[in-house]
């Protein structure tokens, strides 16, 4: 996996569906985690697979 892609496309995801404004915070050892808050609301290595399309849209919807 493209980490760095995956992590543009969630970025200009949120943007665009939400109107927020995210930010890219690189982790280490291929590690996503999305935030809000100060809460994770998804993580790839919990979830051991990368987000579907709308997704994290989803989560971070639910989280707020």
């Amino acid at each position: 996996m493209d980490l760095r892609r995956e992590a543009v496309r969630l970025r200009d995801e949120l943007q665009r569906v939400l109107h927020v404004a995210a930010r890219i915070r690189w982790g280490g050892f291929g590690e996503l985690t999305v935030t809000v808050d100060g809460r994770p609301v998804f993580s790839n290595r919990e979830a051991r697979r990368k987000p579907e399309p709308g997704e994290v849209a989803r989560l971070v919807q639910s989280a707020r």
